[in-house]
This record gives structure tokens, C-alpha cells and sequence, in this order.
């Protein structure tokens, strides 16, 4: 086991209640002019922290003016944001509370920041829940037809970090108009469930929807002895032509990936529930998809060997994100490894108790890939077509044990 440590940098210790909020940590939260904006009419900070975290909330509620919606919908649509907003509202300071309450029992009076930081990942974490919950049998229904048939329903506009909604709405203008009540019902009852532990969602795909795509595509065009649905033109063009992967498609060319493969999942006799499970996994917005490496230090990879511990990723560090990540890794005959793949990932992140941290749970696959791939790594004469498997463990401790931690190899 590979056991990582790392000490996030020390955050100003503003005294939770009675003293204001410094506009400059909301700022640092993705740049956003939503964060960075002074707080309006107040100066308590519980008032402060509340209105930061709508401000950044209603991005993902806000539907860009140049997005093609029926005028009718969109109205529909912005009655839903507005009323889930000001559910939230409402919210927002029992949130806050409970998590100052939460971290008090630490024996000290936690900081502002913190606290606001930890609501802050819950509301990450409510965005991805409700990407990942199923509606109801009509609801499941008609995101299923839509999806197999209409083209189009990935050409979302405005900010890709907070497309949430508008992805939804999207689909929903591709039925037909008699069916749309309906779905903005369900809408409604799955924002309901905000704040609600939801039960029995289904577990990471294995291989994530975007790896089987295209380890299918890279076995060559297709024929009679590979056959598979024609791409469709753009998706043609990028991943055949261009040879982008997947990293580098635009964002609205990951959801026509992960729709094309929906398609082709199903063509294959896959379950109509577990495609519709791999889709919303593979658009779902993480907090690594929203932050990206807004929070990782220059250069922080450099020097690093392949006996030490690799950079602690940035968004973990931020969020105080600790957990284990389990790996299989594919080797050559001589013990290189060709191939890594994140098959379990357990995580705990301050402020989501009693309910998986979804929006978290990838936040350490990228760095668990790219060590056990690292170039100079070996792990011994592989055990025939078996792979090898290992855990890393990814810790936030003190500078003292941080420095002495050498991460054992695999």
C-alpha cells in the first residue's frame, strides 16, 4: 500500500461568528465574478457565506440566452430554477450551521473558510447526486428515447462547468410537447429530493463508458468482424481524424461520446437501465470537471520519482478530500505496465456525511493512473494475464510526517 502525505496550505484563521468574510477566498474558488463579487446589504458572515454560495449555485440554474429552447419551456424551466433556488435559500444557513456545529467538536472554533469550503462541497456533491438519480419508470422512459434518437441534445451553450440543468431541459424540448408536463414534474420532484440521502444509486461503471468506447474504436473501422453504429460526423472528425482523446474533446463532444455509446450499448443488449446508469456517469460534472487544476501549484509534478509519492491533486487538497483509491494494472512480459485502471474508489470529504461523496469519488483517479504508469515503474514478472492490483492511500497530515513519507512502491 502506497500511503500519501501532504499538509494543504494554512488558511486564515477568521473566527466563525463576528468577523467578516474575506471577499478574496470566495474569489479563489474557480475565478468566478460570481465568488469574487462583495457580499450585498450585510456584513454578518453566516448572511455572507449564504450568498456566495447562491450566487455560484444558480450558475448551474441559470439557461444562456443563446441556448434554443421553445419560449414556452424556457419559461417552464426558469420557474423551476427560481423556485429550487429559493429552496436552497432557505437551506443554506441550517447548512451552515450544522457544519460549524460539526466542526466545533474538534475543540476549537472553526473558521469561516472552512466552513464555507465544506457546504461548498456539498453542493458539488447535490449537483452530481441529482446527475446520477433515476426518476420514475415514464421519466426513465422518455430520457431513454430521447437519447437513442434525437441528435442534437448535447448542444448546450454557456458555462460547461455548470450545464446541469440546461442539459436536462435540452433533452426535454426533443419530446414531443404533449409529454413535457410531465417531465418538468418529475424535474421538479427529483430537485425535491436535495439534502435527502438517495438510495441504491448504482455504482461507478466498469470501464467507464468512455474507456469501452474507445478501446472499441481503436480496434480499427468497422466490418463485419468489428461491427459498431458509424460515429457521428463531428466525433468522426475529432477522435478518428484528429486522433483527440477523450481529454481533449470539447465538452459538448463528450456528451455526443457518451450518447453514441449509450447507442451502441444498447445495439450490444446491454440493459436499457444500466446504459442510462454508464450515460450519467459519463456526463456527470465532478468537482474535477468544475475545478479542474484550478488549485494545483505550478510545476508540481516536477522531479517527482517513481519510489516517492506523486503531487496531492490540488481540488483534493482544497476540499480536504482524503480516501483509497483501488488499481489494476496491466503489465508487459517484463513487468512494465502497459495499462492502469481505477476499479474502487472510497473517499471522505469534510462537509457530505451520510451520503456518497459522488462529486469526489474520482478526484484521485488521474494521479492514481499516471503514477502506476509512471515511466521507470516495474512490479515484477506478471502472474499470466492477472493484473496487478494495489491501493494508495491519499492522507492530509502534518508537515513533520509529510516530509518523511518516502510512498512505498507496489
Amino acid at each position: 500500500m502506497n500511503t500519501h502525505s501532504k499538509t494543504p496550505a494554512r488558511l486564515p484563521a477568521l473566527a466563525f461568528p463576528g468577523m467578516a468574510l474575506l471577499a478574496s477566498a470566495f474569489a479563489c474558488m474557480f475565478g468566478s465574478a460570481h465568488a469574487a463579487a462583495a457580499p450585498e446589504f450585510s456584513d454578518d458572515p453566516r448572511v455572507q457565506m449564504a450568498q456566495a454560495l447562491h450566487r455560484d449555485l444558480a450558475r448551474a440554474f441559470t439557461l444562456d440566452k443563446d441556448l434554443a429552447l421553445d419560449p414556452a419551456l424556457r419559461a417552464a424551466a426558469d420557474d423551476i430554477a427560481k423556485e429550487h433556488l429559493t429552496r436552497i435559500d432557505k437551506l443554506l444557513p441550517a447548512w451552515l450551521e450544522d457544519e460549524r456545529v460539526h466542526q466545533s467538536g474538534a475543540g476549537k472554533p472553526p473558521s469561516s473558510k472552512s466552513v464555507y469550503v465544506a457546504v461548498y462541497a456539498r453542493l458539488f456533491n447535490e449537483l452530481a447526486l441529482w446527475q446520477l438519480e433515476a426518476g420514475d419508470v415514464q421519466y426513465e422512459n422518455a430520457t431513454l428515447a430521447v437519447l437513442r434518437t434525437a441528435p442534437g441534445v448535447c448542444d448546450v451553450t454557456g458555462d460547461y462547468n455548470f450545464t446541469d440543468f440546461a442539459s436536462r431541459i435540452l433533452r426535454i424540448q426533443a419530446l414531443p410537447a404533449t409529454e413535457r408536463k410531465a417531465m418538468l414534474a418529475s424535474e421538479r420532484q427529483l430537485l425535491a429530493h436535495w439534502g435527502q440521502p438517495r438510495a441504491n444509486l448504482a455504482p461507478w461503471p466498469d470501464p467507464l463508458p468512455q474507456q469501452a468506447a474507445y478501446a472499441l474504436l481503436q480496434q480499427g473501422p468497422a466490418d463485419a468482424d468489428h461491427p459498431r453504429l458509424a460515429l457521428p460526423p463531428r466525433l468522426a472528425y475529432t477522435v478518428l481524424g484528429q486522433g483527440k482523446d477523450y481529454a481533449a474533446l470539447h465538452p459538448v463532444e463528450r456528451c455526443i461520446l457518451q450518447q453514441w455509446w449509450l447507442q451502441e450499448s444498447l445495439r450490444r443488449g446491454v440493459a436499457p437501465a444500466a446504459a442510462l446508469s454508464a450515460f450519467r456517469y459519463g456526463t456527470m460534472l465532478t468537482a474535477i470537471d468544475r475545478a479542474g487544476n484550478a488549485f494545483d501549484k505550478p510545476d508540481a509534478e516536477a522531479g517527482t520519482h517513481p519510489a516517492g509519492p506523486p503531487p496531492y491533486p490540488g481540488v483534493a487538497a482544497h476540499f480536504g478530500v482524503t480516501g483509497v483509491t483501488t488499481v489494476n494494472v496491466r503489465l508487459d512480459p517484463a513487468g512494465k505496465p502497459l495499462q492502469a485502471v481505477v476499479i474502487g474508489r472510497k473517499v471522505d470529504v469534510p462537509g457530505i456525511r451520510g451520503m456518497r461523496p459522488v462529486a469526489f469519488e474520482n478526484v484521485f483517479d488521474a494521479a492514481t493512473v499516471k503514477y502506476a504508469t509512471q515511466d521507470g515503474r516495474t512490479y515484477g514478472k506478471p502472474s499470466g494475464d492477472t493484473p496487478y492490483k494495489f491501493q494508495m492511500t491519499w492522507s492530509l497530515d502534518d508537515n513533520k510526517r509529510s516530509k518523511a513519507s518516502q510512498g512505498a512502491k507496489p
